[in-house]
């Protein structure tokens, strides 16, 4: 077995950042972890601030953003990940970027297309996101972003 298809033999969970990414994108560009898992794969022991800042940086390294926007300090809360480029992700920046000319595009975008079932997967997905955000976020200070 290679490192990138590592996987822990009793979660089930990836132990390697290639492996993180590759279990994002097979399942459809969105992927909920815990932050004990995050710490695994760094390899660190405490989520502090500068290791979850580094954490961030790897996700972005690898190509997943997060939410919440700030990684959370304890290992038994959870974070969904997101693949950029994705329609999960231009959803996410619409939602973190106000009324921008980003965010405009992107609801338009969505709220045009021809495909019913695309937007009704996009929808459910956005709500999702919005309620672990609203969830995740009850002590969070100052805006998302």
């Amino acid at each position: 077995m290679t490192e990138a298809q590592a996987v822990d033999a009793w979660t089930g969970s990836p132990i390697t950042w290639e492996e993180l990414r590759t279990a994002v994108v097979g399942n459809n560009g969105v992927y909920r972890i815990d932050m004990a898992v995050l710490r695994e794969i760094g390899g660190y022991g405490r989520l502090g601030t500068n290791v979850r800042q580094i954490l961030s940086r790897k996700l972005a390294g690898v190509g997943l953003g997060h939410l919440p926007a700030e990684l959370p300090s304890y290992q038994d809360k959870q974070v969904l990940l997101y693949q950029y480029g994705t329609p999960a992700a231009e959803i996410v920046d619409a939602l973190s970027e106000g009324a921008t000319d980003g965010a405009e595009s992107a609801l338009l975008r969505l709220n045009s297309s021809q495909d019913l079932a695309k937007v009704r997967d996009a929808s459910i997905k956005a709500v999702e996101l919005l309620s672990i955000l609203s969830e995740r976020c009850k002590d969070c200070q100052g805006p998302l972003h």
